[in-house]
């Protein structure tokens, strides 16, 4: 998919095609059907400059290019018409069918070879860490905490560097360190890297696809939103956490029937019985 192919290749990108994935990334609705020169002319690119970022990408020209990005929108366009009554008033069910769809678009943009990864990344781990800023703290114990209700050892990351360091020091290659950012969460990319180096496993849930923390992580699941919707980006995260723990109950049965029996042999411990 192109926005994944964006998150790639991103490192390697030259400061002007690095403006063209931020564009596509950013505004792939407006992209869509702009021919490569009106592209460049938007941008204060060359045209050369557009085909060279397509080929750098691994399209044959800028035509390919634009057709996957077509395709992303035309997704997109199939789950907005799928119904739902009109967005005029703000109740409760305009905002969550709205939520819905909004799920539903970031659903499009992940590959089942993708989702393949993050599963295994989860199942393959001894310890799970999750970090955030801001907000994504806070997502962050919610990830945690319900990986851990479901048999898995999860932790959530304390925020700020004095809160990263004791787990950055302990992390290791049988651990996976999860990122939550709502923004450019520059202390969770820096985490992510280093525990990259220190042979973790790394996944990201991230707004953008070409923010560094999804840059540096191993895979990532990004929810790009229209414009300033910022809680519908919230939103697709808490609905992303939600699936990360339902797949969790659903692989790991035999791993949550141990704990839930030792969880009834401390209770019982507990009560003296």
């Amino acid at each position: 998919m192109i926005l994944e192919k964006i998150r790639q290749t991103y490192p390697q990108l030259t400061k002007s095609q690095k403006k063209l994935a931020d564009y596509i990334a950013g505004a792939y609705q407006e992209a869509a059907f702009l021919s490569a020169s009106r592209l460049a002319r938007r941008l204060g690119v060359n045209e050369a400059t557009v085909i060279r970022f397509a080929q750098r990408l691994g399209y044959a020209g800028y035509p390919e290019l634009a057709q996957d990005v077509r395709a992303l929108v035309l997704d997109e366009l199939c789950v907005r018409g799928e119904g739902g009554r009109p967005a005029a008033e703000a109740t409760l069910l305009t905002c969550l069918e709205r939520q819905v769809q909004a799920l539903r678009r970031a659903i499009s943009h992940v590959a089942p070879e993708l989702a393949d990864r993050v599963l295994s990344a989860v199942r393959g781990a001894r310890r799970i860490y999750v970090a955030g800023e801001g907000i994504s703290c806070h997502l962050a114990e919610v990830l945690a905490c319900g990986l851990s209700s479901q048999g898995l050892d999860a932790w959530a990351v304390p925020a700020g560097a004095d809160g990263m360091v004791p787990v950055l020091a302990r992390i290791g290659p049988d651990d996976l360190l999860i990122g939550i950012c709502l923004g450019e969460g520059v202390e969770v990319a820096n985490a992510l890297a280093f525990a990259r180096q220190r042979g973790a496993r790394t996944v990201v849930l991230a707004r953008s696809a070409v923010c560094r923390a999804a840059q540096v992580a191993e895979l990532a699941l990004s929810c790009a939103s229209d414009g300033d919707a910022d809680a519908d980006a919230t939103g697709v995260l808490a609905g992303f956490l939600a699936a990360l723990v339902r797949m969790a109950a659903e692989v790991e049965s035999e791993r949550r029937r141990q704990f839930f029996l030792a969880q009834d042999a401390a209770r019982r411990a507990l009560r003296g019985a």
